[in-house]
C-alpha cells in the first residue's frame, strides 16, 4: 500500500491512520510504547505525524514495528 500526505494538512490521511491503529493499537500500554517510539523515531506525537513510507512498512510488516517498539521500550525483554 503507497501511502501519501494529504495535501490540505500535511498529513497522512485519516483512513490511514484509523487503518494504522486497528494494527497497532490494542491495551493502553502497547499504545503509549507505540507513541513513546514514534515520538522518539521521527518526532510526531500521534500516528498522522509518521513519514508515508514508514505507514507503508508499517502496514505491510505491522508484526516487525511491534518488535521494533517493543525492543526500544523494554529492551531487556527479547520478543
Amino acid at each position: 500500500m503507497d501511502v501519501a500526505l494529504d495535501p490540505e494538512t500535511g498529513r497522512l490521511p485519516l483512513q490511514v491512520v484509523e487503518h494504522l491503529h486497528r494494527l497497532v493499537g490494542g491495551d493502553a500500554r502497547t499504545e503509549k510504547m507505540v507513541l513513546d517510539y514514534i515520538q522518539f523515531r521521527w518526532k510526531a506525537k500521534t500516528l498522522f505525524g509518521i513519514p508515508p513510507k514508514a505507514a507503508s512498512q508499517i502496514i505491510r510488516r505491522p508484526a516487525d514495528f511491534l518488535t521494533a517498539v517493543k525492543n526500544h521500550c523494554e529492551p531487556e525483554l527479547k520478543f
